[in-house]
C-alpha cells in the first residue's frame, strides 16, 4: 500500500531529525571549498526523499545520505576537474566565535582537503561528525581495522601538513 505524501514526509522527517546535526557537520567538512554545504545537504535530502519507497532498512537512512553526498562532491569535483574556490559560509559554520577561530578552522579545512578522499571521510565521520569505528566502516564499506589504520594515518598525515605549513608561515613572517 503506497503511503500519502503527508504519510511519507512524516516517516522520513521522523527518521532523519535524530540524525540532522551529524548530517549537517559531515556536508560542511566534505563540501568546504567545493561546492556549498546547503546544497549539498539539500541534494542529498532531496535524493534521499525520492528514494525513500526504496530504501529498505529505513533505520540506516544516515548511511543512505552519507553515500549520496560523498557521490554528489566526487561528481562535482569531476565536472569542474579542479577544486572550486568558494568556501563554505563562515557565518553558516561560527556565528559566535572569533575571528582567530575561523581562521584557524580555515586553516585545518585547507589541510584536511590535501587528505586522500577515504583518509579525510574517514576522519570527517569519525572526529566531526561523532560516528563510533563501527559506524565509520559501515558507511565507507569497510572492516573496522583498516577505518581504524585509515583515521590513524589521517591524523599524522594531518599534524605533519599543519606543523610543515606553520613552519612555512612562521619562516616567511620572520623575514
Amino acid at each position: 500500500m503506497k503511503q500519502s505524501t503527508k504519510q511519507k514526509q512524516d516517516a522520513f522527517m521522523a527518521v532523519y531529525e535524530p540524525v540532522h546535526e551529524n548530517f549537517v557537520r559531515f556536508c560542511q567538512a566534505r563540501a568546504y571549498r567545493i561546492m556549498s554545504a546547503e546544497d549539498l545537504v539539500n541534494e542529498s535530502l532531496l535524493r534521499a526523499y525520492q528514494q525513500w519507497d526504496k530504501i529498505k532498512k529505513k533505520d540506516a537512512l544516515i548511511y543512505f545520505l552519507f553515500g549520496t553526498a560523498r557521490n554528489i562532491v566526487l561528481n562535482t569535483i569531476r565536472k569542474k576537474r579542479e577544486v572550486a574556490l568558494d568556501a563554505v559560509s563562515e557565518n553558516a559554520l561560527y556565528t559566535r566565535n572569533s575571528a582567530e577561530i575561523k581562521l584557524e578552522v580555515e586553516f585545518l579545512y585547507m589541510q584536511l582537503n590535501k587528505l586522500d578522499d577515504l583518509k579525510k571521510e574517514a576522519l570527517i565521520l569519525f572526529e566531526i561528525s561523532g560516528f563510533s569505528i563501527k559506524e565509520v566502516a559501515k558507511i565507507q564499506n569497510s572492516k573496522e581495522g583498516a577505518v581504524k589504520v585509515r583515521i590513524s594515518r589521517a591524523r599524522k598525515e594531518l599534524k605533519a601538513l599543519m606543523k610543515d605549513e606553520h613552519s612555512i608561515t612562521s619562516k616567511q613572517n620572520s623575514l
